[in-house]
């Protein structure tokens, strides 16, 4: 996984303009509202991105940037009590605590990799791949909405965590040198395997 996205990463950052233009991915904001606003509808897609099923980009576009069309969004939401027992080892404790918080929240990329992390540590299997499965679903949609490369085409995100959480885990760099703001841009300078010079990854969010 970590070889193809450094491949993309290297092409996009030598290419064109035009190709940042052909290759993003664009969610449809009105559909994604749409579907939101019919919570039957909306929950039966969150229900089958819980249950390990490979949904379509603008299907997995939905439940992600759908999370923050919901009336309780708060972008900026934490989980003290799962940082802290997942921090002390209490994977078993975490891992609960993380599916309850997941049945609210099932895209959030903090909790699918701490219980991946937490389903790892304790021998889970079945939980790890669940968990995999669906965050890379996350992942693999954020990459795909730019090059990062570009303040005409950063990656959309849908809360500032996330961010970290796609760029450390996910991108994997080798180190990260410095952030900035830049207008509504969230900018990290980070140092990219098989690339000698700093890269300049963008953000945005989705709102």
């Amino acid at each position: 996984m970590k070889r193809s996205i450094l491949t993309f990463l290297l092409a996009a950052i030598c290419a064109s303009a035009s190709f940042a233009a052909t290759t993003r991915f664009i969610p449809d904001r009105s559909k994604i509202s749409a579907t939101v606003r019919d919570q039957s509808a909306y929950k039966a897609l969150t229900d089958r991105f819980a249950s390990g099923q490979k949904l379509s980009a603008p299907e997995i576009a939905t439940v992600y940037y759908g999370t923050a069309l919901q009336p309780a969004f708060n972008p900026n939401q934490s989980y003290p009590d799962i940082a802290r027992t997942y921090a002390a080892g209490d994977y078993a404790t975490a891992l609960s605590l993380i599916w309850s918080a997941l049945a609210k929240d099932p895209a959030n990329l903090y909790l699918l990799f701490t219980g991946y992390g937490s389903a790892a540590s304790l021998g889970n299997q079945e939980a790890a791949s669940l968990l995999q499965n669906r965050l890379l679903q996350v992942c693999d949609l954020i990459f795909s909405t730019g090059t990062g490369v570009s303040q005409d085409s950063p990656y959309l995100v849908v809360r500032p965590s996330d961010i970290d959480e796609f760029l450390i885990k996910y991108i994997q760099p080798k180190k990260i040198n410095g952030r900035a703001k830049i207008g509504n841009l969230d900018a990290c300078r980070v140092d990219i395997e098989g690339i000698d010079n700093d890269v300049i990854m963008y953000f945005s969010a989705f709102n």
